[in-house]
């Protein structure tokens, strides 16, 4: 897989293998954390008080549509570059460079919250946290190519 800018200064992913499908693919199920939500998961740390009932009416609804909405537009351009299995290009315009960043950051929030790779050394994980270490260092990797060059 190769991820470069374009000239109309968005974003150009070229998908080579099924494998890279795959890993594009776990975007959005990374994100959404075996079923627990960014939104659930930031609702949990808000404890058990009366606080906690108007941010579940008031905040809750319109932070969970902002993080779906991200989810929503990497699987909508996934879905729209091919069937994942052949070649393909993914464009990223200047205009989805937040929800793709948004959405690469839930991958990689969640990611690090199930396993933990701050401490961990990769030659000592399991292939299974090894596999979810390199998928979280792709996500870093293309937030940093859409930081440098289409949200600057």
């Amino acid at each position: 897989m190769k991820v470069g800018p374009t000239l109309q200064g968005g974003l150009r992913i070229d998908v080579e293998t099924p494998l890279d499908w795959m890993v594009l693919r776990c975007i959005s199920y990374d994100a959404r954390g075996g079923g627990l939500d960014l939104a659930d998961r930031v609702s949990e740390a808000m404890g058990e008080d009366d606080s906690l009932a108007d941010w579940e009416e008031y905040v809750l609804p319109e932070l969970r549509d902002g993080f779906n909405g991200q989810l929503d537009a990497i699987e909508g351009a996934l879905s729209i570059a091919g069937s994942g299995e052949e070649p393909a290009e993914i464009h990223i315009a200047r205009d989805q460079a937040d929800l793709w960043y948004g959405g690469l950051n839930q991958a990689r929030l969640a990611l690090e919250e199930r396993y933990g790779f701050s401490t961990a050394d990769p030659e000592e994980m399991t292939p299974g946290k090894r596999s979810a270490w390199f998928r979280s260092q792709f996500y870093l990797h293309v937030q940093s190519v859409l930081l440098e060059h289409v949200m600057r």
